[in-house]
């Protein structure tokens, strides 16, 4: 069976598909874009004294052409570093830079580029890493790798797909089709 240069280009490729799911921006920076950040919740509560913020319900946060949903999403912050006055940044920004986002609940990340759900994602600052668990699906034009557990450390563009107790799966078209818009 002889394949065609496109399809084995885009096989060859596909080695890189979990590497390259790595690029994703942080969820603290949601997108790599920058700007504002729009956040959307049926409650959202401030725990001052736990340097925390809570959404829940219904969560949707946008910045620029990324998108990050979730049932509740959890903002834990570290502590103020010396010469930083309250209040600074916003609403939140009196509690210090963000330390890590823990969305729960039918978790869905988007971007232009790519699509990752799972039932639970944290990104931790301090490793610039996201961790998704719980029946992990991503998505990339027809591609898709499934599995229990991922790892992407942004930084340094790795990825790890983990089956949990089973095996992990990837769907790699080879046709060289665009995808269809639905």
């Amino acid at each position: 069976m002889q394949l065609s240069k496109n399809a084995l280009l885009k096989a060859a490729g596909a080695g890189f598909f979990l590497a390259g799911l790595a690029c994703a921006p942080a969820l603290a920076q949601i997108s790599s874009e920058g700007g504002p950040i729009y956040i959307n919740s049926e409650r959202t509560e401030s725990l001052e004294r736990e340097r925390k913020v809570l959404l829940v319900g219904n969560v949707d946060i946008r910045q620029g052409t990324a998108r990050l949903r979730a049932d509740t999403v959890t903002i834990l912050f570290n502590e103020r570093v010396a010469g930083e006055g309250p209040g600074q940044g916003g609403v939140v920004g009196g509690f210090g830079q963000i330390d890590n986002i823990v969305a729960e609940g039918n978790v869905y990340y988007v971007t232009p580029e790519l699509k990752a759900k799972g039932d639970r994602g944290v990104y931790e600052h301090a490793t610039d890493t996201i961790i998704m668990t719980g029946n992990v699906a991503l998505m990339r034009d027809r591609d898709v790798a499934e599995g229990q557990r991922l790892r992407m450390e942004v930084s340094n563009r790795r990825t790890t797909l983990e089956g949990g107790g089973g095996r992990t799966r990837m769907v790699i078209d080879t046709s060289g089709d665009p995808p269809e818009d639905p």
